[in-house]
């Protein structure tokens, strides 16, 4: 039996335009939703936990991967895509299992307008400046023009499932130069990073959907930006841990996200 949690959180709510990309949820609270642990991941925990039906219950906004950690999945206007090694990116069906993802849905219509230079660096710090850490989860939907991107994937794993950092090292890079299209992602306070890793946590998707995967690097662009804090935190924790030796630290977590 799967072990579920709700945590509750302090709302706090800043945001600022429209995005047509991104489109607002009606009538939606503003609450995490999870499918596992990122460091359960990283120690090999792979086999999909709940369907992309049910996962979409829950949030229509978000980021995550698929059973036996086959690609990279972008969660868009209640559409589920998986980016494999291959390049390719297609919708998932509602039946496909997942291992770990985080989803919410996003509330506001508004968008405020971000631009940096500098890389990856360059575009966290206009992000924390458009909208200021506050010791809360955000969610971001942002669509725009990158002067250039690079982004990854993940190959399909066969059990005994090798642990993250191991797979991240047979990760396929891709990139593109003057191409428009949507990151979506999360920032986590300290607080959090027992559960996922601390700061930010971006997928990219090309606007005709054709081109997706973890964001590594985004040099400059301009980008309208829109932003949720999530104020409860719901849970569903893992239960194909047994045998797994879960050793996980801060450098296997920040090995994964920067490979």
């Amino acid at each position: 039996m799967k072990r579920i949690i709700l945590l509750g959180f302090v709302l706090i709510l800043a945001l600022a335009g429209t995005l047509a990309g991104c489109a607002p949820a009606q009538d939606e609270d503003a609450t995490l939703y999870q499918v596992s642990t990122l460091q359960a991941l990283i120690v090999g925990a792979y086999d999909g936990e709940v369907t992309a039906r049910q996962m979409l219950e829950y949030g229509d906004t978000g980021l995550g991967t698929f059973d036996a950690l086959d690609g990279e999945m972008i969660v868009l206007d209640g559409k589920v895509y998986k980016a494999r090694t291959d390049g390719s990116v297609s919708v998932v069906p509602s039946g496909e299992t997942i291992p770990f993802a985080n989803v919410a849905h996003i509330n506001s219509e508004q968008t405020t307008p971000i631009s940096w230079s500098g890389g990856y660096d360059g575009l966290k710090a206009a992000l924390d400046e458009a909208f200021p850490p506050q010791n809360m989860p955000v969610l971001f939907c942002m669509e725009g023009t990158f002067e250039s991107i690079e982004y990854r994937s993940v190959p399909e794993q066969d059990k005994p499932y090798p642990p993250l950092t191991d797979v991240v090292k047979e990760q396929t890079v891709f990139d593109a130069d003057s191409i428009r299209g949507i990151l979506v992602g999360f920032r986590f306070p300290g607080y959090l990073d027992d559960m996922n890793a601390v700061g930010y946590h971006l997928h990219f998707i090309s606007e005709d959907r054709s081109k997706g995967g973890h964001l590594l690097e985004a040099a400059s662009g301009e980008l309208a930006a829109r932003a949720q804090t999530l104020d409860a935190y719901y849970v569903v924790f893992p239960d194909n841990l047994r045998g797994i030796d879960m050793t996980a630290d801060e450098d296997d977590v920040s090995a994964v996200e920067k490979k």
